[in-house]
C-alpha cells in the first residue's frame, strides 16, 4: 500500500566541534543522484505538435509518479483532456514558467543530495535510496512521499517575497520563511529519514517526540555537515541565535511547567509545530522551539556517547533512556 504523505569562548568551541560529527568513509559509494524533471518534461507538453501522445508517453516514463501527480496533488484525475487544457492556465503557466527559470539547472542540488544519500548509505546500507523528482504542485505542497520516491513541489521553494504566494490568505509569514530555494536539499533528505524511520513511539509524552524529532534533525546535518544548522532547523540566522542564546530559559520552562512528560495533544502543537512563536516560551521564540530542544538533547547524547552509532540511535525507542544518558544540561 502506498503512503502519501533550533557564551563562552570553550562552549562555541565545544559546539563548532560537533559539526564535524562522525566521518564516513565513501569508498566504493559511487552512485550519482539525478532529479528526475516531471516539471520539466510535463510542460513541455504546452509545444509539443502531438499532445496527446506525448502525454501517454509522460505517463510511460513516469508510471508511479504521473497517476499519483494527476490524482493527489493537482486533481485533475485521469482526465487527458482536461489535463491538456490544463496547460494553458493563466497561474498555471506563471508557476511553471518561474519555476523552470528558478530551477532550471539543479547540478549543485544533485551534488549535494549525491554526497548526503552516499553518507546515508554509509551510515544505514540497508536503506534504499529514494528516486528524487520534482514538480509544481500548485503551491499544494512541499514535499510528496510514496514508494520509493521523494518529490518537491518546487514551486513552493521560490522565496518568500515571490508575488503569487500572497494569493492565499493561508500563506503566513512564518511559513514563507522556508519557502526558499536553501531548503530545497535538506528538505529531500529530511523527507527520506521521516519515511525511513516513522515514528513509533513507546508513549505520548512530549518528550518521546521532541526525541524523535530531534534524532531526524541530527541525522540531516550529518549527511549534510556543510550545510548551515539553521537551515536544517527551518530558522534564520536570528531565530538560531535567539534559540542559542536563551535555551537554557526554554529549558528551565519545560522543566518548572512539567510539561515534558505531558501527554496533552494541545502542549504538544504548541511546542512542535510550525507557529509564529512557541506559546508556552516568549513571543519573541520562534515557533517549534521545542523541537529545537530535541535536536540539542540528541547532539548531546550522541556527543557523550561515542560508542553508539547512528543506526543504533535510531534502533533505540527509549527516550527516556537517551534523555537521561545525553547528560543534556544547557
Amino acid at each position: 500500500m502506498k503512503k502519501y504523505f533550533l557564551i563562552t569562548l570553550l562552549t562555541l568551541f565545544l559546539f563548532s566541534c560537533t559539526n564535524e560529527k562522525r566521518k564516513a568513509d565513501l569508498t566504493g559509494i559511487d552512485f550519482e543522484i539525478k532529479i528526475q524533471r516531471f516539471d520539466k518534461d510535463f510542460w513541455a507538453l504546452k509545444t509539443s505538435k502531438n499532445q496527446a501522445e506525448d502525454l501517454q508517453k509522460l505517463y510511460e516514463k513516469y508510471p508511479d509518479f504521473a497517476p499519483l501527480y494527476f490524482n493527489h496533488i493537482i486533481y485533475l484525475g485521469d482526465d487527458k483532456e482536461l489535463i491538456l487544457k490544463f496547460i494553458n492556465d493563466t497561474v498555471a503557466d506563471k508557476l511553471y514558467s518561474d519555476v523552470l527559470k528558478k530551477f532550471d539547472d539543479v547540478e549543485k542540488i544533485e551534488k549535494q543530495l549525491t554526497n548526503a544519500f552516499r553518507r546515508g548509505h554509509y551510515f544505514f546500507p540497508q536503506l534504499s535510496v529514494p528516486q528524487c523528482v520534482m514538480c509544481v504542485s500548485l503551491l499544494n505542497q512541499n514535499v510528496i512521499v510514496s514508494d520509493s520516491l521523494i518529490a518537491l513541489g518546487i514551486d513552493k521553494y521560490l522565496g518568500a517575497d515571490y508575488p503569487l504566494y500572497e494569493l492565499s490568505p493561508e500563506n503566513y509569514p512564518y511559513l514563507l520563511a522556508n519557502w526558499r530555494p536553501e531548503k530545497v536539499v535538506s528538505d529531500y533528505i529530511f523527507a527520506w529519514l521521516s519515511t525511513e524511520f516513522e515514528f513509533d513511539p513507546q508513549s505520548e509524552r512530549l518528550l518521546d517526540e521532541m526525541i524523535y524529532k530531534g534524532k531526524i534533525l541530527y541525522l540531516t546535518s550529518l549527511l549534510l555537515p556543510k550545510e548551515k544548522e539553521e537551515t536544517i532547523m527551518g530558522y534564520s540566522p536570528e531565530q538560531w541565535k535567539w534559540c542559542k542564546k536563551y535555551e537554557r530559559d526554554m529549558w528551565q520552562t519545560l522543566i518548572q511547567q512539567k510539561h515534558l512528560f505531558s501527554t496533552d495533544y494541545f502542549l504538544h502543537i504548541k511546542y512542535l509545530n510550525d507557529a509564529p512563536f512557541t506559546q508556552p516560551f516568549s513571543q519573541e521564540s520562534p515557533g517549534r522551539a521545542g523541537v529545537f530542544i530535541g535536536w540539542q538533547i540528541i547532539e548531546s547524547y550522541m556527543k557523550n556517547n561515542p560508542e553508539v552509532t547512528p543506526l543504533q540511535l535510531m534502533q533505540n525507542a527509549d527516550a527516556q533512556g537517551i534523555f537521561e544518558k545525553s547528560g543534556y544540561q544547557p
